[in-house]
């Protein structure tokens, strides 16, 4: 057979001919490589980098939030001075309607609750009594910036403390769109611990300057007594309009007005026997097995935020990344991530951890007794016992329980 033989122009003809549209294409795989490697790749690890870094940034702000939120839990009350230091502020006063001059009472019948003590004087400033002393001559308190006002030896007591009462969510004169007292239908149920008496105070109730005027210069707001657990009340200056501006804002009559909110005192409003008994159609032993129940949701809810908060601070000791994420991260069974809270449970287990004080509506010793047991069991610290009509039966019960 013989051999075709091309001239080498013709053979270099049909070599470019066959490959012209080969090196474009190749080059431009070789030139895309390049740009991927020193432009397009670093910029995209250094984008994944800065995402990294935001995320874990982030992880760790939500653990750092949860592990504040750890330790407000843990925060017990701040506890009161007794006696009171007359080198104190009084938060709630303003110069629009607090005393701008210093008040001597001259000449008083000081009633302290349990003795009278003739001829003293009171001195008053900005809203603090600043001392008690042997009445003087006026003489002494001759300046332009005291007011002195001679009682002629008439009685001066301490303002009375009401510490039950429903006036501002009950108002007066009683009406169908302002009876705001007990939070009672078939969605909430006999236990209502996340509800506020804050949110249905009516600060222009006319029946505040009434109280005001029989001496009962503080009450304390409590839900009604148609709830196992009422929820929240709130301690009040039975003085409306006292802000700055004058106006019926709920804000200005709290007592602790002025105090930053995380050290404010709570009050839980509970109820037992008759009244949740014939409020939900349940007997006395239907009314403990559901607070009991409830308790216990509580306590669970308690010993997870307890677990969480150790977790989280081993963590963030160990700087343990993975540990970290799974901590703060929602995971697909709904979970939300983070400190384990639930708002219905937030005002009972703050109660368990002895933040909230318990004030209890009891009538029978019966009641009284089961109130004792649950608080036994639970862990809470019972702080009165209202309308107790029948607590007289049993002193020695209520003494023996070390409340």
């Amino acid at each position: 057979m013989g051999v075709l033989t091309l001239p080498y122009t013709q053979y270099q003809s049909r070599v470019h001919r066959n490959t012209r549209g080969r090196f474009p294409i190749f080059s431009l795989v070789i030139a895309l490589i390049l740009l991927l490697q020193f432009t397009l790749l670093p910029r995209y690890l250094s984008q994944q980098s800065s995402a990294a870094s935001k995320l874990s940034v982030h992880q760790y702000s939500r653990l750092n939030s949860g592990l504040q939120k750890c330790i407000e839990l843990n925060t017990k009350p701040v506890a009161y001075a007794i006696p009171p230091s007359t080198s104190r502020e009084n938060p709630r006063w303003n110069p629009n309607h607090g005393q701008n001059k210093t008040i001597i009472l001259r000449n008083a019948q000081l009633f302290d609750g349990d003795t009278v003590v003739g001829g003293k004087d009171i001195k008053f400033s900005n809203g603090v009594v600043v001392s008690i002393s042997d009445a003087s001559s006026s003489r002494e308190y001759d300046h332009e910036d005291i007011e002195v006002i001679d009682l002629e030896f008439k009685y001066v007591t301490p303002g009375l403390v009401d510490m039950h009462s429903h006036h501002l969510i009950e108002n007066w004169p009683s009406l169908q769109g302002t009876g705001d007292g007990n939070e009672r239908n078939d969605a909430t149920g006999p236990l209502t611990p996340f509800v506020r008496a804050l949110d249905s105070i009516k600060a222009s109730d006319l029946a505040t300057r009434m109280i005001a005027a029989g001496g009962i210069t503080s009450s304390l707001i409590l839900p009604g007594s148609a709830n196992i657990m009422g929820g929240e009340g709130f301690m009040v200056k039975n003085f409306p309009n006292s802000g700055l501006h004058a106006e019926p804002v709920v804000e200005d009559i709290l007592l602790e007005h002025g105090v930053w909110k995380e050290e404010r005192r709570r009050y839980m409003k509970m109820a037992c026997g008759e009244n949740p008994s014939r409020s939900h159609e349940h007997t006395r032993m239907g009314n403990a097995y559901i607070f009991r129940r409830h308790m216990e949701r509580t306590k669970q809810l308690i010993e997870q935020q307890d677990m969480w908060c150790l977790s989280a601070a081993a963590a963030k000791e160990s700087g343990d990344l993975s540990l970290v994420a799974a901590l703060v991260t929602p995971s697909h069974s709904g979970l939300k991530g983070g400190l384990p809270e639930e708002l219905e449970l937030e005002s009972s287990a703050a109660m368990l951890r002895g933040k909230i004080g318990v004030n209890i509506h009891c009538y029978e010793p019966e009641d009284l007794e089961d109130m004792i047991l649950h608080s036994k069991e639970f862990g809470f610290r019972i702080q009165a016992f209202h309308h107790a009509l029948s607590a007289w039966k049993v002193p020695e019960m209520l003494k023996d329980s070390g409340e």
